[in-house]
């Protein structure tokens, strides 16, 4: 933004019908430098900010961007000293079981290096960091990345363990979170082993799994360890005993979890492309600062192998390298069953594209990757169809960034800018300070997914509805920048009292009307990143760098027209066997009518048998219905492949036909451009338990799938 004070008074017009709206002019302070949002635009540049993505009229975007690189100023100290990672976040209470200054993990050391590589490469000057400064704290990550990765008990084959312990200076892997009782009997001899794991079970400290009691969860609290063998575990204080068990429950591990380093690889990336602008470019310490990172993307090439799964197309959702097993559970008989990256609409969609880009996977892994659409009605009446996130999760919807071009590809873009219109929507309707997503929730120190919109969330399960939080504004302002900066304006009373000396806290509770005094690293660097806007760039420029540029365009390639009502595909109607159904085909379109509904479908079977090409189109249903509103679901299913491919999420499209007195009716269902939809063989619309026992009369007059451009 600029700093010439002409600018303040050419913008003053336009400040002032801002204030007309607040009431209230808010005093920010950074680095002991007043900075007014209110009677003038906020002239950020004078306290050391220059932010030149953000336009000088989205003063309050500039104001939020700013308090939250407080988070940054030296004497917040939120970097840890020996290696140079941010630690986990602000609050360090042992009394409440908060030890976030003790640890760290993946996402936030790769978010961390993105914003030093902001600012050194000019795109966020601040009062805290310098850009000679920010280059030098790079290499000292770079460093201690390189250190680790080949440390076995920090990693395996070249990935991170997802946290680091920081609490003694050095850095170790995590506690373990579980106990095998064979441990025990070797430890012990199998008669005082079975005694001694009831008696840890009894005192709390573990928790054995559900029908197998071979293995147990670790649970630590304030009456955990070495000084609390009493009660139950009297018979085991001598000190002998004490310590053979301390060393099985306090057993370092290293837990490799393919998100984590996936989100950690593509921060990494998106380093060196910020690295590789103009500005820097030719700098001999950035030159050898990009070695570096590219040298510790270069070895995790194995550890990324290992964990693509090509019986499933898939990733592993990650590895317990200690254990030398894949992460999942035990199956209702005992057996272990191993767990996927398997659903598309989630953080690491970004993140899980870029390893299959980089280190030549299988782009199957994304096109593997199931999704639902559902529609949210908007309180313009509108209705929206938009990918709805497992948890209902804007986080899960958006992501820490927007890194791979979305914003350039038009079916991505219109999904997005409908995601951010239903997050606005919801939260306006219901005076969210913020969007609903994964978070603190402000009800003790409960950390969870759970916080979403109810009407987007593909579980079952309740949502938390009144915990708004800040992080994911960042990510919309990279896809609405104007909405978001409205959003802001009319939100700013109780978002600026979420403002501090050392970045915005975690959210708001409405029903209690107070801040939720948290404060984690990875949701205020996304937030900080969000704004900054400059992910697509710099992922952009790392992938041409390496020649990947037409391996990213074939991810988004999008298909072509295609007419499901044409003879070039198949339709037919079903319903259970006691419910007649009758349907027919002619020139106006596929007629179906039923006096009782059970299970009815209706597939339309592309005669093609590689299936048609749906990807980044829009599915456009045209019908007549004499029916009530009638809830559907629209499956999109591949064309089989040999070897099949099982235990898949089916993709489906949730919404409802209208009954239509006049013209035709119309849904209009844009779809993602991802590999998934490349080879569709049927489109199947199904007709839910709202139908059953209940007459129909439909005529599908079109179904068309339409490139976007």
């Amino acid at each position: 933004m600029r700093t010439n004070p002409d600018w303040i008074k050419a913008a003053g017009r336009r400040a002032r019908l801002a204030v007309e709206r607040l009431s209230i002019a808010v005093i920010l302070t950074f680095n002991g430098v007043g900075v007014t949002i209110g009677g003038e635009p906020s002239p950020v540049g004078e306290a050391g900010f220059r932010f030149p993505t953000i336009p000088d009229e989205h003063r309050h975007v500039e104001g939020l961007l700013a308090n939250a690189l407080n988070y940054l100023g030296p004497e917040n100290r939120i970097m840890d000293p020996n290696s140079g990672y941010p630690f986990e976040g602000w609050n360090q209470d042992p009394a409440k079981g908060l030890f976030l200054r003790s640890f760290t993990q993946l996402t936030a050391i790769g978010q961390g290096m993105e914003i030093l590589a902001n600012i050194a490469s000019g795109v966020c000057d601040n009062p805290f960091i310098s850009r000679e400064q920010a280059l030098a704290r790079l290499d000292q990550q770079a460093k201690s990345l390189l250190q680790d990765q080949v440390d076995p008990r920090l990693s395996a084959d070249g990935l991170l363990g997802n946290f680091l312990d920081l609490a003694t200076g050095r850095r170790l892997g995590p506690l373990t979170s579980d106990v095998e009782k064979s441990k025990l009997v070797a430890a012990f001899g199998a008669d005082r082993a079975e005694g001694l794991w009831k008696a840890l079970a009894a005192k709390g400290w573990i928790v054995p799994r559900q029908g197998d009691d071979a293995e147990a969860a670790v649970q630590r609290s304030t009456k955990f360890g070495w000084d609390h063998f009493d009660g139950e575990l009297t018979p085991y204080r001598d000190n002998d005993s004490k310590r053979k068990i301390m060393d099985l429950l306090d057993q370092r591990v290293v837990m490799v979890v393919f998100v984590d380093n996936a989100n950690l690889s593509s921060s990494v990336a998106r380093s060196i492309g910020a690295l590789l602008r103009p500005a820097i470019r030719d700098d001999p310490e950035a030159v050898e600062l990009r070695r570096k990172l590219e040298s510790f993307l270069d070895v995790q090439r194995e550890g990324y192998a290992k964990l693509y799964d090509p019986s499933a197309g898939q990733f592993y959702f990650g590895r317990d390298a200690t254990k030398n097993r894949h992460f999942g559970w035990n199956d209702l008989q005992g057996d272990w069953v191993t767990g996927h990256v398997d659903y598309l609409v989630n953080e690491f969609r970004g993140p899980a594209t870029f390893v299959a880009l980089r280190y030549g996977l299988p782009i199957d892994a994304i096109g593997n990757l199931g999704f639902k659409i559902k529609a949210y009605k908007a309180s313009d009446g509108r209705v929206l169809h938009v990918l709805a996130p497992w948890e209902g999760s804007a986080f899960q919807g958006l992501g820490f960034e927007l890194a791979l071009t979305e914003m350039n590809r038009p079916s991505w873009r219109k999904l997005l800018e409908d995601f951010v219109d239903v997050e606005i929507d919801y939260s306006t309707r219901y005076k969210l300070p913020g969007f609903l997503s994964e978070s603190y929730s402000g009800d003790g120190a409960q950390y969870t997914g759970i916080i979403g919109i109810p009407d987007v969330t593909v579980s079952p399960n309740p949502r938390i509805t009144d915990a708004p939080s800040l992080y994911t504004l960042g990510a919309a302002y990279s896809v609405a920048p104007a909405k978001v900066e409205s959003f802001l304006a009319a939100n700013w009373p109780t978002i600026s009292r979420l403002l501090s000396d050392h970045g915005p806290w975690e959210g708001f509770n409405t029903t209690r009307q107070e801040i939720i005094l948290y404060q984690t690293s990875a949701h205020t660097f996304s937030l900080i990143l969000g704004l900054l806007g400059t992910a697509s760039d710099h992922m952009k420029m790392y992938l041409d760098s390496r020649g990947l540029g037409a391996r990213l365009e074939a991810v988004f390639q999008p298909g072509v027209a295609v007419d499901m009502l044409s003879d070039r595909a198949n339709v037919f109607a079903w319903d259970d066997k006691p419910n007649p159904v009758v349907s027919r085909r002619d020139e106006s379109g596929f007629h179906v009518s039923s006096p009782s509904v059970a299970n009815l479908g209706i597939a339309f079977v592309a005669d093609d048998p590689r299936g048609v090409n749906l990807s980044g189109g829009t599915l456009a249903l045209r019908y007549q219905s004499q029916s009530k509103s009638i809830p559907v679901v629209v499956a999109l299913k591949p064309a089989p492949r040999e070897p099949a491919v099982t235990g898949l999420i089916p993709t489906e499209l949730f919404t409802t036909l209208a009954r239509t007195d006049g013209p035709d009716g119309e849904v209009q269902i844009v779809l993602p451009a991802t590999p998934g939809l490349s080879q569709i063989k049927e489109v199947v619309v199904t007709f839910g338990s709202a139908s059953r026992g209940k007459p129909l009369d439909l005529t599908i007059t079109g179904l068309k799938i339409t490139p976007r451009t």
